[in-house]
């Protein structure tokens, strides 16, 4: 049996990345609106402290999307170590206080997110906008919306209509 090489992920200043991560065994711990603005919150809070931007995103029942940049420090790594980690500990919090039927399938010893995440590079223009509709696409795709502008959890309102989501949105289209 063979390993499979690590993945590399290249940090190049000031170019986004796209990046995706998965709740564990994709458990739909994401269900709830709070939940789901408790990941934005921290995300909001992480591009502040780290001074980062965000280009777009989208926060599904069981996965998220986001375009991330930075300046030359900026090290996509260990901003996304602090914000799984940060939110984990915050959404656990949560369904003890709040919700005592996720508790059950969260057990303490149960983890909110899978190990990792996946980042693609955005070289161009044209990769940008194709994964910009790509996430926001993804709530109508599941079906959990009847147009982009209706899922509260994404970019897609700034873009289309112009309203605050909640994350500040540095558009460079």
């Amino acid at each position: 049996m063979t390993n499979m090489p690590k993945r590399r992920i290249f940090n190049q200043p000031g170019q986004p990345h796209f990046v995706t991560f998965s709740t564990y065994h994709r458990r739909r711990f994401l269900d709830s609106p709070e939940t789901r603005d408790i990941v934005l919150e921290v995300l909001q809070q992480r591009l502040q402290s780290q001074q980062a931007q965000c280009s777009g995103f989208v926060v599904m029942p069981d996965h998220v999307h986001a375009i991330l940049s930075g300046n030359d420090q900026f090290d996509i790594s260990a901003f996304m170590q602090c914000w799984k980690k940060t939110s984990s500990y915050r959404i656990k919090r949560f369904f003890v206080q709040e919700l005592l039927r996720y508790q059950q399938l969260c057990p303490e010893d149960c983890p909110i997110w899978q190990t990792g995440f996946y980042d693609f590079n955005l070289e161009t223009d044209e990769k940008f906008t194709q994964k910009l509709k790509y996430m926001h696409n993804n709530p109508v795709v599941a079906r959990l919306a009847e147009n982009v502008s209706l899922w509260n959890w994404s970019s897609s309102r700034f873009y289309e209509l112009g309203e605050p989501v909640g994350v500040t949105i540095t558009s460079p289209i």
